[in-house]
């Protein structure tokens, strides 16, 4: 049983599916990947499901009894009706927090926020000559490359040069069967943003390499603002997401748009040509 279907729970899932093992993973809120497009969610769950996975979102988990071996979660469902679910063992992957335990003396302090540390965007401290960087940081995104990119330009700043690396836009990746990335803003978000968009997606039934690969159901959605066609987003579920993803942060972080990407020769049969397909779409509205 994994509690809780972010990146973690749901990357998790997958890794012990392949395993053999029967999983069942209990989200809070009502989807999985709450932080994510809610149609890569529902995508997601589809697959998961149709692999067996028991997906239960809305799930408020109120006990764990049991020893490792037999262990039995009781939850509540989005109607508030209890069930049990028991299995070898459970995951609680319901998020993490900053571990500064020992990491200072006891004269020594920094402002601190929901146990994490205060920094601002270079990552200076409350105290001069202090920085912070990656998960220990307060409000940060938690993410690998967010952390080695920080580090870069904290780096930087203390050598008295400017920092070399843009951390304005940050892609995110989730390693399932398929590979899920996202960059940028989501056609919900632009939305709510007040920005008129349009949205071109190209499925992976359409694309060569992937009927090659046997892949399972997927897509490339492009989010454009609606006047100018400039990229602003995209959201990734197919076979190598992790690594066209960075195609797609370069082409939001230097304001290209739709057609510029469908100008660019994409190599055949690859994975990558569904980035030109979802581009040439919107070129050809």
């Amino acid at each position: 049983v994994i509690i809780g279907g972010g990146v973690v729970g749901v990357e998790c899932a997958s890794i012990y599916h392949c395993l053999g093992c029967e999983v069942t993973v209990l989200e809070a809120a009502d989807h999985i990947l709450p932080f994510m497009d809610r149609e890569i969610a529902q995508r997601l769950t589809m697959i998961l499901k149709k692999k067996g996975v028991k997906v239960e979102a809305k799930a408020s988990v109120q006990k764990i009894t049991g020893t490792p071996g037999e262990m039995t979660v009781t939850y509540t469902d989005k109607k508030g009706a209890e069930h049990t679910v028991t299995a070898q063992g459970v995951l609680a992957a319901a998020g993490r927090k900053a571990n500064l335990d020992g990491l200072f003396g006891p004269d020594f302090s920094l402002e601190l926020d929901r146990g994490a540390v205060v920094g601002d965007d270079m990552g200076r401290t409350s105290v001069p000559h202090v920085y912070v960087i990656g998960d220990a940081k307060a409000k940060n995104i938690q993410l690998a490359h967010v952390a080695s990119a920080q580090g870069e330009n904290v780096v930087a700043v203390i050598a008295g040069k400017n920092p070399p690396l843009d951390l304005s836009v940050v892609p995110s990746c989730v390693y399932t069967e398929p590979e899920i990335a996202s960059v940028g803003l989501t056609e919900e978000g632009a939305k709510a943003a007040g920005i008129p968009v349009k949205t071109g997606k190209y499925l992976t039934g359409a694309n060569g390499k992937c009927l090659i690969e046997g892949t399972e159901s997927g897509y490339v959605k492009l989010v454009t603002d609606g006047a100018s066609g400039r990229i602003l987003g995209a959201q990734l579920v197919c076979p190598r997401a992790t690594d066209m993803v960075g195609e797609l942060t370069l082409a939001i972080q230097k304001g290209l748009t739709a057609d510029d990407l469908s100008a660019v020769i994409h190599p055949h049969p690859t994975f990558s040509e569904m980035l030109f397909g979802a581009a040439e779409g919107l070129r050809l509205e």
